[in-house]
């Protein structure tokens, strides 16, 4: 069984500081929710001892690289995600075929398909 090593905010603090791209200015360094949540997944399998941050790192430039020679559009934490993705199937801890079908099987569900029951005067919060 692998050490669970907790890090403090300081220390993901400076993961964030060491690994993220700087942001420009008057810009957030997380744009869009799903930037932040990959951030804190990549740090979670951190904390489990999942791999090192040296690791983590190698396979980021390695992602960043490989969208450059492709001429992809830079946005780091597409480039954070393929990293994580690569060092999790690398270590048999993700299973990429599965990622892609359910990644589809969400995509092809229409906006408001599983939200299918009714609502009275005790809704949960939505507009109608």
């Amino acid at each position: 069984m692998s050490q669970c090593q907790t890090l403090s905010e300081e220390n993901i603090q400076d993961i964030h500081v060491s690994s993220a791209r700087t942001p420009r200015d008057g810009e957030e360094a997380f744009r869009l929710p799903w930037e932040l949540r990959s951030f804190a997944l990549g740090v979670a399998y951190y904390e489990n001892a999942n791999f090192s941050w040296s690791d983590f790192q190698s396979s980021l430039i390695r992602a960043i690289d490989k969208a450059e020679d492709k001429n992809k559009p830079e946005h780091y934490y597409a480039r954070w995600v393929e990293a994580l993705e690569a060092l999790l199937a690398e270590r048999g801890g993700l299973d990429l075929e599965e990622v892609d079908r359910r990644t589809r099987a969400i995509l092809d569900t229409p906006r408001d398909d599983t939200h299918k029951h009714p609502h009275g005067d005790d809704d949960h919060g939505h507009v109608h």
